[in-house]
């Protein structure tokens, strides 16, 4: 048995003041006699006035310090601990992925019931348990390992958020086990409301799943013409009985459309908005109505003009450059052997010539343009001839970033005399010369973008290093800008993969709640993506900002949970819906203080 207070104890030292009171009552009057037979009464009656004798069988002074005394064991809250929080070593794995944002009842989230169970797991253990708290969605957290401060864990469960991020507890259930590996007689609590595999682990489950109507938006498209917005929404209700719900258009704040639909139970319908006005570039579907969850009924969607970046190239049977070319993202190649028919495919207006090995007799008035292993005046004159093989080093640049230490051979190349607005990214070092020489430049005139590599790739071992795909990317990148973002619709938990131009400043993200995030490189894969709306993301470039904007909506997996623990382990007694690890003595002990007065009541009327 344990006492949550111990400072009601100090209360026993008034059980010495009802007996001193007792002992100072007078219960003998001086009466007068009228014969000497009562003398032996009167005698009696002065021995009972002695200090010690008035405790003697003195009934209603016991019952008074035993009510005191139970009165006192209230106070102190006495408990008795279940096997469910004996343990010395313990570990709390909570569920923090988005399904948990659901309602498990009318007052509180699936994630609220949680933390107070977690709590309440806590508050339970023995003082100096090893406690070690885990978050688990998508990955696993350790926030704290083996601390033995009960406070401090409490604290950090009722500061936890939900990452509204795909996922379940298994991940966490995964680094419990690894925990338990080297934490002999370790106990998990595991708080989910999705099923978790927990064997060869001394586990308990608490199930915060709860059976709540639900409505949800899974996706929305749309498709534009003649400044005429179509959107497609589809909803599905989670429910057991059939609904109607107003499905809305919002463009900005401005309610555009509006259709009231009916679902199926445990179905999905299509709504169908035509001809609407084009206000802005960002719209939102809505459903109506209160359910589980309001997150996932609100889907976010992006008008985006995607254009796809067009090369041509004209080589010979490069294999190596073709299939670097084909795992760029956002460019469409087509490929040309033949020079002479080069007039006719630059009527088609590419955005980036790529020459390799040969050039035209006039450049493209348009377009931006590489040459590789060819010579072009028109470009930059040639400066040398290296014909005796060099090593090919690095030059810091933009094209080159994320290549530290990049070297190669290379048997032949040329050298440029580089043009005043380009930068060498390439030099060579000669067998017989001591000075470096230029191979490789890239620079920007008149709004056009001209690199120039003076080797043949298959004159080099470079397609042989793992660089040769990374720089061929960055060359492509700066002759071709896309746009900020690969994608404009993501769900939350989604990484975002960011491309600015190196030579702006650095970008910076504005969050839907309006935090301002400046990413740390040009190129960033940006992860904090759990909250549900609108981002931007900036850069100041020539002094000019350009803004793209992206989507994030709630993740469809979430809406519906089709396994949770007490429907997987029915029976099994290592999966509770709530902590039940204490036996409180305290309300019994109050009742058994409350006959007791009552007791005390009936005698002293009696007496």
């Amino acid at each position: 048995m344990k006492f949550t207070h111990l400072w009601p104890l100090f209360l026993v030292i008034l059980v010495p003041v009802i007996i001193i009171m007792y002992m100072m009552k007078q219960k003998a009057k001086e009466q007068k006699v009228a014969s000497l037979y009562l003398w032996r009464e009167m005698v009696k009656n002065d021995r009972a006035n002695t200090p010690w004798e008035k405790l003697k069988k003195n009934w209603l002074m016991i019952l008074q310090i035993i009510t005191l005394l139970v009165l006192i064991a209230a106070l102190t809250s006495p408990y008795f601990l279940s096997g469910l929080v004996s343990s010395g070593k313990a570990c709390v794995v909570i569920d923090t992925s988005a399904s948990m944002g659901f309602m498990y009842d009318e007052n509180q989230t699936r994630f609220d019931k949680a933390k107070d169970e977690a709590v309440s797991y806590v508050k339970k253990l023995r003082n100096g348990t090893e406690i070690s708290l885990i978050t688990s969605d998508r990955n696993s957290i350790l926030l704290s390992s083996k601390s033995q401060s009960k406070s401090d864990i409490i604290e950090q469960i009722k500061n936890l958020e939900l990452s509204n991020y795909p996922g379940d507890a298994s991940e966490g259930v995964q680094m419990a086990k690894s925990l338990a590996m080297d934490s002999k007689g370790l106990q998990t609590l595991i708080i989910t409301d999705s099923n978790v595999d927990v064997e060869n682990l001394d586990a308990i489950v608490v199930d915060v799943y709860s059976e709540m109507d639900n409505v949800s938006i899974d996706y929305v498209s749309h498709g534009l013409k003649d400044n005429q917005l179509d959107v497609l929404v589809k909803v599905t209700n989670y429910c057991k009985e059939p609904v109607k719900r107003d499905v809305s258009i919002y463009q900005g704040e401005n309610l555009v459309a509006t259709k009231e639909v009916e679902i199926e139970e445990s179905s999905s319908s299509v709504v169908y908005f035509e001809d609407i006005e084009l206000e802005d570039n960002v719209f939102f579907a809505q459903v109506s109505g209160k359910d589980a969850s309001d997150l996932d009924n609100i889907c976010y969607d992006v008008l985006t003009e995607e254009k796809e970046s067009t090369v041509l190239l004209m080589t010979k049977r490069n294999m190596y450059l073709e299939n670097a070319l084909k795992i760029i993202p956002g460019i469409s190649v087509i490929k040309s052997e033949d020079i002479n028919s080069f007039e006719d495919f630059a009527k088609q207006g590419f955005d980036l010539y790529v020459f390799d090995g040969m050039v035209p007799a006039k450049l493209p008035e348009t377009g931006n343009i590489i040459v590789i292993g060819a010579e072009c005046d028109e470009i930059a004159p040639i400066d040398d001839i290296l014909d005796d093989g060099c090593i090919v080093n690095g030059v810091d640049s933009k094209v080159t970033k994320y290549l530290d230490g990049l070297s190669f051979a290379v048997s032949r190349s040329y050298t440029y005399d580089v043009p005043d607005y380009a930068t060498p990214f390439l030099e060579a070092q000669g067998n017989e010369k001591e000075n470096s020489h230029d191979i490789a430049f890239i620079g920007e005139n008149q709004g056009r973008t001209y690199a120039m590599l003076g080797f043949d790739i298959h004159n080099s071992d470079f397609p042989l290093y793992m660089e040769f795909p990374l720089l061929m990317y960055n060359l492509v990148n700066e002759c071709v800008q896309g746009g900020m973002v690969t994608n404009y619709v993501y769900n939350s938990g989604d990484s975002v993969s960011v491309n600015t131009n190196v030579d702006g400043e650095l970008p910076v993200v504005t969050k839907p709640n309006g935090d301002e995030v400046t990413l740390s490189d040009y190129r960033f894969n940006f992860n904090d993506t759990k909250e549900m709306g609108i981002y931007s993301i900036t850069q100041t470039l020539r002094e000019e900002d350009n803004t793209e904007v992206f989507a994030v909506n709630f993740p469809v997996s979430e809406s519906k949970i089709d396994t949770h623990p007490s429907m997987i382990s029915s029976g099994d007694d290592k999966v509770v819906t709530e902590v039940k690890g204490i036996f409180n003595l305290r309300n019994f002990i109050i009742l058994l203080s409350l006959i007791l007065l009552a007791l005390e009541w009936i005698f002293s009327l009696r007496k």
